[in-house]
């Protein structure tokens, strides 16, 4: 068929060209876009609208959402003997083309509806925040209680009334803190006393004050 001749072409989805010299091509190749490639149309028909001087200039239609548009295109079909026959063979043309959004459609892209996925994204961020913070608030009450701790170890004597003597650590320890009395930290052969008393006195206090911190601080942060 002379290409010239050819005044309207329908080419439609899933379909192949005809082929002599070459492979089968689909008739309708979406190659991108600013609309993508999931609303490729049914059906495309493509109107000759006159010869350059080198080619037909084809002006293409189809049934497409508002929101979209053709953007490049480019019909492409069989020469009979060689690529640039004249001659083409009947049912080889197939057509290139790229979709773009219409205004409509980048008004709608742009809707609070369709950021969906950017705000899911935002909050799983915040979370991941939320707990990190929560973890190196946790961090520090642990670090603050343990130092509390061993600032407030018992005093213990080198040695019991029954000549027993004790370990090593216990001649050591620094003398209570000021305002407790000496009969907490010197009572029983074994410093029984003295254990009780240091760990539940200021460690029990100082557990709840970091615990109360971290508390105020988390809730702080989720509102």
């Amino acid at each position: 068929v002379l290409l010239r001749d050819v005044q309207a072409l329908t080419l439609r989805r899933g379909r192949y060209t005809a082929a002599r010299r070459t492979a089968a091509v689909p008739q309708l190749q979406c190659t991108g876009g600013s609309a993508g490639c999931a609303r490729v149309p049914e059906a495309v028909q493509c109107y000759n609208r006159g010869w350059d001087g080198y080619d037909v200039q084809w002006q293409c239609t189809a049934d497409l959402d508002s929101a979209y548009r053709f953007g490049q295109l480019e019909v492409s079909c069989e020469g009979y003997d060689y690529p640039d026959d004249p001659y083409i063979l009947r049912g080889s043309c197939s057509l290139l083309f790229r979709l773009e959004l219409t205004e409509e459609g980048e008004r709608k892209g742009k809707s609070p509806g369709s950021s969906g996925y950017y705000q899911s994204q935002k909050g799983s961020s915040d979370s991941g925040s939320g707990a990190v913070v929560v973890v190196v608030l946790l961090a520090l009450a642990f670090g603050v209680y343990k130092l509390f701790l061993r600032n407030q170890q018992p005093q213990q004597g080198p040695g019991d009334g029954d000549g027993f003597q004790g370990p090593s650590w216990w001649s050591h320890q620094a003398p209570p803190p000021p305002g407790f009395k000496s009969s907490f930290t010197e009572g029983s052969s074994f410093g029984t006393h003295s254990d009780h008393g240091a760990s539940s006195g200021p460690g029990f206090w100082t557990g709840m004050g970091a615990g109360g911190l971290l508390g105020y601080l988390a809730g702080s942060h989720r509102s």
